[in-house]
């Protein structure tokens, strides 16, 4: 009888600890409406409203009604086909949404927490800032016709919200251009192509395939003018002039090798370039001189590449036809 006794007191502690246990709060409605919420506002082009349901800090231009309006596409159509959590202890939800003439839909896993007792979305897949800018070229990258960001000068950081975005590079030199995509396009963010850790914000300037061949032709033009100036006129480069004590005979001809190059820099707005070579004439009791022609790039009104060497290399401004 008293193991009987001993057990049945075990059983008793069991119910007792059992009924003073707090179940889970499974609830997630207040999570999942402030999602839908987010993407109603971002729907109705209300970045403001949308912002202000985020912890992130929105620079106030990248929030701003009118800008956001004016992108390519709004997020449409989004619906919830995923959740996990639940608001008492953090929520995760993705969303699909589609944009008008975009070929896939986009995706965005959200997270939502309780911040100072009220429910806040407080980041995405892909929120980190996009940086634009910080290289060596000319041209500027203008946002949704609004925001222009100079590339030559330090990186700027976009923090934008969703959106598909209208991208247009402008070179006012006329050299560059993108590699791969025309020169306006539509950014998405988050990217569409199935990485939404990242925005589809990147793009590669080069020059246009007209630079080269129409520096070298240039050059080419130069070198035929210091020939015909017996390797001392001021179509020559100083290097070359520098080393010979006068002008030479009508018989003495040059052969120029070119050196790796060119090299094109960009100063002041401007695209210089250096094109480096080997001068062997046909005197053999000449010296093998390197010389180079640096100049400004340009386009003249014609559209042809022009060339326009620097004081200290060469002289006028040479054009390639």
């Amino acid at each position: 009888m008293r193991k009987r006794t001993a057990l049945v007191g075990v059983l008793a502690i069991t119910v007792s600890l059992t009924g003073c246990a707090r179940g889970i709060d499974t609830d997630d409605s207040g999570s999942t409406a402030l999602v839908e919420e987010f993407f109603a506002h971002l729907e109705a082009g209300e970045a403001t409203k949308a912002a202000a349901l985020t912890t992130i800090d929105f620079p106030e231009e990248f929030i701003d009604d009118d800008f956001y309006r004016a992108s390519d596409a709004l997020p449409t159509d989004a619906r919830i086909v995923e959740t996990r959590g639940y608001d008492s202890g953090g929520f995760r939800a993705t969303v699909e949404y589609t944009f008008d003439g975009a070929e896939a839909p986009g995706t965005l896993e959200l997270s939502v927490s309780r911040e100072d007792g009220e429910l806040r979305i407080t980041g995405w897949r892909g929120d980190t800032p996009i940086t634009i800018g910080g290289i060596e070229s000319a041209a500027t990258v203008t946002v949704n016709d609004q925001l222009e960001y100079p590339l030559a000068e330090d990186s700027a950081e976009l923090q934008l919200l969703p959106g598909a975005y209208g991208v247009r590079y402008e070179d006012p030199t006329g050299l560059t251009k993108l590699l791969g995509t025309e020169d306006a396009f539509t950014a998405y963010v988050p990217d569409l192509g199935g990485d939404e850790g990242r925005a589809d914000f990147s793009f590669s300037p080069a020059f246009t395939a007209d630079v080269e061949p129409g520096l070298a032709a240039a050059v080419e033009g130069l070198q035929a003018t210091c020939a015909a100036e017996r390797f001392v006129g001021p179509s020559c480069p100083t290097e070359l002039t520098a080393s010979l004590p006068g002008p030479l005979g009508e018989a003495v001809t040059a052969q120029w090798f070119r050196e790796p190059g060119p090299v094109i820099t960009l100063t002041d707005g401007e695209y210089h370039a250096t094109s480096t070579f080997r001068v062997r004439f046909s005197d053999d009791e000449l010296p093998i001189t390197t010389v180079s022609y640096t100049g400004v790039l340009t386009r003249d009104p014609a559209g042809a590449i022009a060339f326009t060497p620097e004081p200290s290399s060469s002289s006028p401004q040479t054009s390639a036809r």
